[in-house]
């Protein structure tokens, strides 16, 4: 017997079963894993091999010549089995996905797509071509005059997929970057061969490659994206006031990731422009200008700046003393109702008139919108505050980030009490839950008062301990300690 004979006995014999088997089992154990690489082992092992077998007892064995019809359709199905096996194992290869899994090569879509249709396409011509003979010499001219035709009539087409297969190759951005292109900006969710799929808050839409290939692009990458909030104030304003105001209009806001100094950008006809810079997810842009932009009029307001705008007003001047300088300002006096309001509290029973009126004098009032920071956990106190109108809430962050309550900060309600002590920061953090206006005493004027009012001192103190303990119980410290009340006459209520 032949040796080469006998040596296709044992491979289709013994060989063929035991690949089929260890194909089975690798298919199995990725299976398990949930693996796609299976699904590609599995059509090798039940439509690849069979009919492979059977063209090679075909040829091998039986001496079949190749130009048989039998022989030529067996291996037309093994060749078509081939590319339905292969087809599979690129869509386990290679993904389009963000988080490929082992063993997989992250691609752009295009490429994926062209990789599929060249299997295709290279299998079909071979099984044309080499199984069945069919010369494609003849229909040359034809097929030059057709694809001149076809050309014409699919030229955008053929734009944009050799496009999209430059882009390819250039790579000037990839799936779930953030790019800018004639003014509209995306995130790229998918790219094929004709066109680039983008999608913003507002909407998504499709860029065709052609076109994308003609633009200029700028890709800002797949991480937050430095933007910008701009606003004018009045020359009367102090440009350091004002800065240092605008600095605090980011705090609290945590889908800010980073933030520059505010700083002068222009100087107009009528007032100072000014610029403040934030790094956000470009996605969350929308959501964090909407609250600045809110937070915006409370500073306004809070530090009585100015934002000039188009207005007609008529002023009273004595022309027979000369023009002044400065066009005089409407100032808004509430000394007599912050002296009336320091009266009605309780915390102030203890002090004279004279001591009043003069916390009164250096008192200001300043204005919150909701979700605005008054007091920051870590940081000094301006002054002793108080709840003028609208309500607020006091929280420390435990280890992990979480809030934990404090106090609800109602009418009337003092914090902000460790401003008396120099260098002490705040350990609580107060937020407005709704429009709130609070008095603000600095922490000078308090010291003086308590030195000079042994009773006020002590009321004070009283109020400090108890404030402590709400600190200690938010904390999880357990103390035996009795509730208080507070100078509103109500039980101090700590939340878990």
């Amino acid at each position: 017997m032949d040796k080469s004979f006998l040596g296709w006995i044992l491979l289709l014999g013994l060989g063929f079963p035991l690949f089929g088997i260890l194909l089975g089992e690798a298919a199995s154990r990725l299976e398990r894993q949930q693996h796609p690489l299976a699904v590609a082992l599995h059509q090798v092992r039940e439509y690849v091999l069979p009919p492979l077998a059977v063209i090679l007892v075909m040829r091998q064995l039986l001496s079949v010549a190749g130009k048989d019809s039998w022989a030529r359709f067996v291996e037309t199905l093994t060749w078509v089995a081939v590319i339905v096996a292969g087809i599979s194992l690129i869509n386990a290869l290679l993904t389009t996905k963000k988080q490929p899994i082992k063993w997989q090569i992250h691609v752009p879509n295009l490429f994926f797509q062209v990789a599929r249709g060249v299997v295709i396409f290279a299998i079909g011509y071979h099984i044309l071509n080499g199984v069945w003979s069919i010369n494609f010499t003849g229909l040359g001219s034809s097929v030059g005059v057709a694809s001149a035709v076809i050309a014409l009539a699919l030229q955008d087409t053929l734009s944009n997929l050799v496009s999209g297969l430059l882009l390819l190759a250039a790579k000037p951005f990839k799936t779930g970057d953030w790019i800018e292109l004639d003014g509209k900006q995306g995130r790229v969710i998918e790219q094929n061969w004709w066109s680039v799929t983008m999608k913003n808050p507002a909407m998504t839409f499709n860029v065709p490659n052609g076109v994308l290939s003609k633009a200029s692009i700028i890709n800002y990458g797949q991480k937050g994206i430095w933007k910008s909030i701009y606003a004018s104030f009045s020359y009367d304003d102090s440009p350091s006031e004002v800065i240092s105001a605008l600095n605090t209009l980011t705090e609290g806001i945590d889908l800010i990731e980073a933030k520059d100094p505010a700083l002068v950008s222009s100087y107009e006809d009528f007032s100072i422009t000014y610029k403040l810079s934030y790094k956000v997810v470009p996605e969350k842009d929308w959501i964090v200008s909407a609250e600045l932009k809110f937070r915006l009029y409370y500073i306004t307001k809070r530090y009585g700046f100015t934002m000039p705008y188009p207005i007609q007003v008529q002023y009273d001047i004595d022309t027979q003393k000369g023009i002044p300088s400065r066009i005089p300002q409407v100032v808004e006096n509430r000394q007599q109702e912050l002296v009336t309001y320091l009266r009605s509290l309780p915390y102030f029973l203890t002090l004279n008139d004279n001591q009043i009126e003069k916390l009164a004098h250096r008192a200001r009032f300043k204005a919150y919108g909701q979700g605005e920071l008054i007091i920051q956990e870590g940081k000094e106190d301006e002054g002793i505050y108080i709840i003028f109108k609208g309500t607020g809430q006091a929280y420390l962050k435990d280890e992990q980030g979480n809030r934990k309550i404090v106090d609800d900060l109602e009418l009337n309600e003092v914090f902000g009490e460790m401003a008396i002590f120099p260098g002490e920061v705040s350990p609580v953090t107060a937020i407005a839950n709704e429009d709130v206006e609070v008095v603000v005493i600095p922490a000078k004027e308090i010291t003086e008062a308590i030195e000079s009012n042994n009773k006020f001192a002590s009321e004070i103190l009283q109020y400090i301990e108890e404030r402590k303990k709400m600190v200690r119980l938010a904390k999880g410290i357990k103390e035996d300690v009795h509730p208080l009340n507070n100078k509103n006459g109500r039980r101090v209520q700590v939340r878990r």
